[in-house]
């Protein structure tokens, strides 16, 4: 019994230091990127780094990955996200959602502050 919780502590300890290595290198490979938006559009950098974070765990999502989207920002309607912009499709609170793609992380850290610091909703 000693030696499984011995071995079961020793696998909890290497996968949280793994999590927190992947947490401190999406923090600092997009630090900078993340006060740059905050300078334009006030939104903490602490709330952008934090989202995109969580969103892509870690920048290891398909969404991160494939769509340059770092914070699940889906297309909504053609008011929002016109027909002609790129897209990308996947399962999230349902099967097959659109969400929007991007050509650059840069460009999701700016959708996203604009989301946040343009919109009624957030703007508070």
């Amino acid at each position: 019994m000693k030696k499984l919780l011995y071995v079961f502590s020793l696998v909890l300890t290497i996968s949280t230091q793994a999590q927190e290595s992947r947490d401190i290198t999406y923090i600092r490979k997009h630090a900078i990127l993340a006060v740059e938006e905050m300078q334009l559009y006030k939104v903490p950098a602490s709330i952008t780094l934090a989202q995109g974070l969580l969103e892509t765990g870690g920048g290891q999502s398909k969404l991160a990955d494939q769509a340059n989207n770092h914070f699940g920002i889906k297309c909504k309607g053609p008011e929002e996200w016109s027909l002609d912009k790129p897209r990308i499709y996947h399962d999230d609170d349902s099967k097959g959602e659109c969400f929007r793609k991007y050509s650059s992380v840069e460009e999701s850290y700016r959708d996203h502050s604009k989301f946040l610091a343009l919109r009624p909703y957030y703007k508070a």
